[in-house]
């Protein structure tokens, strides 16, 4: 059997007798089970539901009905369970249409996949009564099919089990007046609206010591290298939506709606020149804690949109001096667009040293790269930033990429131009010689 058997959900609308027997052997065969008739909202005692056994007929008929509406309280019910999820059925009539039904009308009625599986093997309950051992079979099977969400499964349990060992040594010995002292350092340093999120890191940081110990991260280990094998099927289309969501999601986050403003914070501007967008929050957090002050240093980034090559107010066409050169020389928008494309989106030239490119930044269910300039920096009202609507936080560790990046460039140490090869100094002398190119074409 396997070891990481994940939270197992039954949704019924009756728990009966079969589901009564259903929920005995897999409690026996040491599985976590819990039960919901599907009903109202989901409950908020059940967590980490990664395997749900699913009954079709949540309204009680006792029947099949024609069409898809039969399948709509499944549906809905399985919608409000967070996933990712393998879905089993376990029906009074199931038949072999029922798992891709289910799967096509979830889509229908969502506009999107099921975060998950469904299993094309179900059950009728008849098959279930007669066989106990069935159900219990078709959840390891499934799991062990899956290798993603045996992944993620492998991961939580790595991770439960680095919580009992840090939190046991931490428990261990009389610890309240140290926790309260860290606590209190906590909202000195951080302020009492981020101090439990600070408090929450310090927590995983000491969980994350642990992760390493036990058979069950030898397990997850030897399953990375097993996938780390696996070609990547180039048909996907790589990457798709689903990767730049997942790569947004890993970059930044929204932070609740009540938090204070933070070192991070980007928001959608309003009232300023075109093509400032958004601006990015560089104020260091010890100055927005302690509350030192009423105005922020924000930097502001524009959207790296083809769409915007030739408009000759798009910043790179102004203040790229690589770019500004050639439409001085005579070049077209549409000449340029080729150098754009290069250093901008496919970044195969180097940016100018006061740029910073962020991608996998969403808005609006947009995903897209936006481009800090480091010389369109700001002191702005805390009363403006509050009209502006915040978008996300750049997490870490790309917010202290920003902040290091930005620092160089503010805190460059100018130096005479000697400090070269003799072949770089002859370049040099000879590039000074060249006379101006208006001397030139007089």
């Amino acid at each position: 059997m396997l070891s990481n058997i994940a939270k197992i959900l039954i949704v019924d609308d009756r728990y009966d007798d079969i589901i009564k027997k259903a929920v005995t052997r897999l409690i026996e065969q040491g599985m976590p089970v819990q039960y919901w008739d599907g009903k109202g909202d989901f409950p908020e005692m059940i967590r980490n539901v990664r395997v749900v056994i699913l009954d079709l007929d949540l309204t009680g008929l006792g029947f099949r009905t024609a069409g898809p509406e039969f399948y709509y309280p499944a549906i809905e019910a399985l919608h409000k369970i967070p996933g990712p999820l393998i879905v089993i059925i376990m029906a009074i009539d199931f038949n072999e249409d029922d798992p891709s039904n289910l799967d096509s009308h979830y889509k229908e009625v969502y506009g999107s996949p099921l975060c998950g599986v469904i299993v094309k093997d179900g059950l009728s309950k008849s098959d279930e009564l007669e066989d106990p051992s069935r159900l219990e079979k078709l959840i390891i099977s499934s799991i062990q099919e899956n290798k993603i969400l045996n992944l993620i499964l492998l991961w939580e349990e790595v991770a439960d089990k680095a919580k009992d060992k840090a939190f046991g040594d931490l428990i261990a010995s009389e610890i309240k007046s140290t926790v309260l002292a860290l606590i209190k350092s906590l909202c000195k340093d951080f302020g009492e609206e981020s101090s439990a999120r600070e408090f929450a890191n310090v927590m995983m940081r000491l969980v994350s010591r642990r992760v390493v110990e036990g058979k069950q991260f030898q397990k997850l280990h030897e399953l990375i290298k097993e996938l780390n094998a696996t070609l990547v099927d180039k048909s996907s289309g790589y990457p798709t939506g689903e990767d730049l969501l997942l790569y947004n999601r890993l970059m930044f986050y929204e932070p609740a709606s009540e938090e204070c403003i933070w070192t991070g914070d980007i928001y959608r501007t309003t009232g300023v020149s075109k093509y400032d967008k958004y601006a990015i929050v560089l104020t260091p957090q010890c100055d927005l804690v302690h509350g030192k002050t009423e105005r922020l240093l924000v930097c502001f980034a524009f959207p790296l949109d083809e769409r915007y090559f030739e408009d000759p107010e798009y910043p790179p066409n102004k203040v790229d001096i690589a770019v500004a050169k050639r439409l001085e020389a005579g070049d077209s928008l549409t000449d340029v667009k080729p150098l754009l494309r290069k250093r901008y989106l496919l970044g195969t030239e180097r940016l100018p040293d006061n740029f910073y490119i962020v991608w996998n930044f969403r808005d609006d269910k947009e995903t897209l790269g936006i481009c800090f300039d480091f010389n369109n920096v700001q002191s702005t009202a805390l009363s403006i930033l509050q009209k502006w609507k915040r978008v996300c936080r750049l997490d870490s560790p790309f917010i202290e990429q920003v902040l290091e990046k930005y620092g160089k460039l503010v805190s460059r140490i100018g130096t005479l131009d000697i400090n070269w090869s003799p072949e770089q100094l002859r370049a040099s002398f000879d590039r000074l010689n060249r006379p101006p190119r208006n001397a030139e074409s007089s």
